[in-house]
């Protein structure tokens, strides 16, 4: 039987303010969006500089060009073994292919999904410690809807760009406009 140990986000102040957004219920989602993307993209590596990477964009081209989940998933394999490439960022990549290939246009899905997963993944490493009566989730069961909310809204944000990638440039360009996106105020 194993165990599993949370790895939060770090406790430094540029956290702070995402740290208040799960404390307090009355910031906006739209608000502990901003706040996380912000807090990701100022670490001393920015979340974008991850996010452009080679193997991020070499999961793209593979959902891009097969004709089924499997098949991208045996190319990106194949090339994250061949290079050696693998990280979190790119496991994060390899597990929404599968939910790409679910939609009439899974690169299109695959970036938005791959946007929402990396939130996710963001929130479920802080918020489990902020569940309670003085918390914004008062109940597991709150903070899943939350969750699932804050996905969704990632997924339309990043949904609303064009995506039509030609070049690793193309991607590039297009992650920082995502995470500018995500970091607005609205």
């Amino acid at each position: 039987m194993g165990t599993s140990i949370s790895q939060h986000s770090p406790r430094s102040s540029n956290w702070k303010r995402v740290i208040v957004c799960h404390e307090n219920e009355k910031i906006p989602e739209s608000r502990v969006i901003n706040e996380i993307w912000r807090a990701a993209e100022n670490e001393s590596t920015p979340i974008s500089s991850l996010l452009k990477s080679d193997s991020i964009f070499e999961c793209y081209e593979a959902v891009r060009s097969s004709d089924n989940f499997q098949q991208a998933m045996q190319e990106f394999n194949k090339y994250v073994s061949e290079t050696k490439s693998n990280s979190i960022v790119a496991e994060f990549a390899k597990r929404v292919i599968p939910i790409a290939f679910q939609s009439n246009n899974p690169s299109d899905q695959w970036a938005n999904s791959f946007f929402s997963e990396i939130t996710k993944y963001v929130v479920s490493r802080d918020a489990s410690g902020f569940v309670g009566q003085n918390y914004r989730n008062k109940t597991v069961n709150e903070l899943i809807e939350f969750k699932k909310r804050l996905s969704d809204t990632v997924n339309t944000i990043v949904g609303s760009q064009k995506k039509d990638f030609k070049s690793k440039t193309d991607w590039q360009s297009f992650v920082d406009d995502s995470i500018e996106k995500l970091k607005a105020t609205r």
